[in-house]
């Protein structure tokens, strides 16, 4: 980048003194040139950017660009930068935006290379939330790109530029004369061939961009643009997964769908996609204590468990160079493995004992591996690999050095070592302590790392196998296992709901989630008022389930007026199992609203203090049900008031503006 004034600067210079004062040049590209200025009146930094000479001097596209310019000065959103004014003068046409300082996505990930899962997962909903901001504007971008992406230093905020001045420039990506309009690695098929674009063509090159984030290369190239965009129009592009087995499946498929040919098949609108973002990163299954224990615990063991194999394998080796006996290497291998297993299997044997099987052991594993997948990418970016390569050979001499003291030792003292105070015998001790120190290193650490991601996807494959059936059979002999525990069972929404809003809280402000202190324990709260209606549900079903099932003991125990109660009571109870429910959705669309710039902290306050109201009511339903329960019980035929009351408080609540959920009519 140059900072010596050229022509331009100077003309420019000339035709904005006074008003503003040149700086030096920022960057150029297909869209015109960036300077960075210093506003008089104001004394602040801006950014000012010049529309390119060739398009300046065309009247419609002059007039087009300060349209677009003053219409995209009226939005204010955390993720888009804000344009001041849009003026021409002196033949220049230019806007002036705000300067942030940082760099672009673009430049990030040619210097650092591809961003880890979740730091991708962030930019991406960042701009996502620009763009629907935008579109509900009416505003597309048309030109959304790496280089269109900045991430503000400090905070690593994604801020999204030039928004809606590509409309004004063209509607075609390559012109009459063959001539590509824009950045061709970004540009939509339908943007490509020239027909009308909404919001899903800027999907598509979002799309574009968390491929690139991810994988740390565009999906299409070539010699040249209209190369490029030819590839844009006939080829599918691979899969992230091919490319990127660390990314999570999830995000990878949402990023995928992008990139669809046809709009159709790509999200609707930005929202969807920011919400596919984030449920990304929501699993499906929970993985119970048991499991995660046996699995920490066997990670943690892993490492120093193949130092002391490894050890015993020099150990054995030696062995063998004093004895000239090729089976004495078996016996420090075979101790060392017994007692390193030992600990393994009986963890095992208390799993089983718990009641899992071996197909919970693998759900288990694939679970954790997909959890873990990020924070691998992470640790092995961080490898040097000046110091791999050191502490390889550092292994490796200490194995040859080793060896041939080993040799020398059993030469002199014909036979094992006699003589202690040979300098061979120091130097296999020595040797020794070095490789256990290497060993440590390198597969603590390095080796770990290399084939984290291979062991994980092996570790689920390996369970699911005849040897992993056996060393279930072999640790699970004799057991009397309880019964199985619920696992494998899907997610359920209101622990989805309640992950998905903590996510979005935590991304707030410090200053909003201070206001909004009181949502996290109101999530919380909802939550397991859920969950006790859920349980009522299961109660109630059971208790019907013994009429339908011709029970007629005791059926004739209880009255056919008590089943009309029970089945009534079901019903209530699932009614307000949907309301805890939507008013956990609601909360979440307000936060997302929110993070869009649709709606205020006020509209999540008054929805805050809804969803709390509705939260208190079904504590007393909570409370009617169980008293249902226990009168039942003992075969008592429960007040119908005990049973109407809570639900008709809920009712009134609700019907005073308020849907179903609790969340007020004008919330959004």
């Amino acid at each position: 980048m140059s900072h010596i004034p050229d022509e331009n600067f100077i003309a420019l210079q000339a035709a904005l003194a006074g008003e503003y004062s040149l700086d030096r040049e920022l960057g150029r590209g297909g869209m015109g040139i960036v300077y960075l200025a210093r506003e008089v009146r104001l004394a602040r930094h801006v950014a000012i950017k010049v529309l390119p000479p060739a398009l300046a001097e065309r009247r419609d596209v002059r007039e087009a660009f300060l349209r677009e310019s003053r219409t995209v000065a009226g939005l204010n959103h955390p993720n888009i930068v804000p344009v001041h004014a849009a003026g021409e003068r002196g033949g220049f046409v230019y806007i002036v935006m705000a300067y942030v300082e940082g760099t672009t996505l673009g430049e990030r990930i040619r210097t650092r290379g591809p961003l880890l899962p979740g730091q991708a997962a962030r930019v991406l909903r960042e701009v996502a939330w620009a763009l629907a901001y935008a579109h509900a504007a009416g505003i597309v971008h048309r030109d959304v790109s790496a280089e269109n992406i900045l991430l503000e230093r400090g905070s690593d905020r994604a801020i999204v530029m030039d928004f809606g001045i590509a409309s004004a420039m063209w509607s075609a990506a390559v012109d009459d004369e063959g001539r590509v309009m824009g950045n061709a690695h970004y540009v939509s098929p339908e943007q490509a061939v020239g027909e009308p674009v909404d919001a899903r063509s800027d999907l598509y090159s979002l799309g574009v961009c968390g491929f690139y984030a991810l994988t740390g290369r565009l999906p299409f190239d070539g010699k040249t643009p209209a190369d490029v965009v030819h590839q844009h129009l006939v080829r599918t592009p691979p899969a992230i997964s091919t490319i990127a087995r660390a990314v999570p499946p999830r995000l990878g498929q949402a990023v995928d769908r992008c990139l669809a040919k046809e709009p159709l098949r790509r999200y609707r609108t930005a929202e969807s996609f920011a919400e596919a973002i984030d449920l990304a990163f929501e699993h499906a299954k929970d993985i119970p204590a048991a499991l995660r224990v046996w699995i920490g615990r066997g990670e943690q063991e892993m490492p120093p468990r193949l130092v002391m194999i490894g050890l015993s394998a020099f150990a054995g080796l030696a062995l063998v160079a004093a004895t000239s006996n090729p089976f004495s290497f078996l016996v420090p291998v075979g101790i060392t493995t017994v007692v390193t297993l030992l600990p393994a299997l009986t963890r095992l044997r208390r799993v089983l004992a718990d009641g899992y099987i071996v197909e919970d052991l693998q759900t288990a594993l694939r679970e954790h591996a997909l959890s873990k997948s990020e924070e691998i990418a992470y640790e092995r970016s961080q490898v040097s690999p000046g110091a791999e390569k050191a502490v390889k050979f550092a292994f490796g001499t200490s194995v040859v050095s080793g060896m041939y003291c080993a040799q020398q030792v059993a030469h002199i003292a014909g036979g094992w070592p006699t003589r202690w105070e040979s300098p061979y015998f120091a130097g296999m001790l020595v040797s020794l302590g070095m490789l256990g120190l290497t060993s440590a290193m390198l597969i603590g650490g390095i080796v770990r790392l290399k084939w984290a991601a291979k062991m994980s996807s092996a570790a689920p494959a390996f369970w699911g196998s005849k040897w992993g059936a056996r060393i279930a059979r072999v640790a699970g002999f004799g057991l009397r296992t309880a019964d199985r525990p619920a696992f494998g069972k899907p997610l359920l929404t209101e622990v989805a709901l309640g992950r998905a809003t903590d996510h979005l809280f935590q991304s707030l402000s410090k200053a909003s989630r201070k206001e909004l202190a009181a949502l996290p324990e109101t999530v919380r709260g909802l939550e397991r008022e859920a969950s006790k209606l859920r349980a009522s549900i299961e109660g109630f079903d059971n208790q019907i389930a013994m009429f339908e099932q011709g029970d007629t003991r005791r059926a004739n125990e209880l009255s056919t007026d008590i089943e009309r109660e029970l089945r009534a009571a079901r019903e209530a109870t699932a009614s307000k199992l949907g309301a805890t429910v939507a008013a956990l959705e609601n909360i979440r669309l307000e936060l997302l609203r929110l993070q869009l710039g649709s709606a205020g902290i006020e509209s999540v306050t008054a929805t805050l203090e809804a969803a709390q109201r509705i939260g208190e009511l079904i504590v007393q339903s909570v409370e009617a049900n169980e008293e249902v329960e226990r009168m039942l019980r003992g075969g008592q035929t429960p007040d119908r008031r005990a049973l109407d009351a809570p639900y008709e408080d809920v009712a009134e609540d609700d019907d005073a503006d308020t849907p179903v959920g609790g969340v007020p009519a004008t919330s959004g």
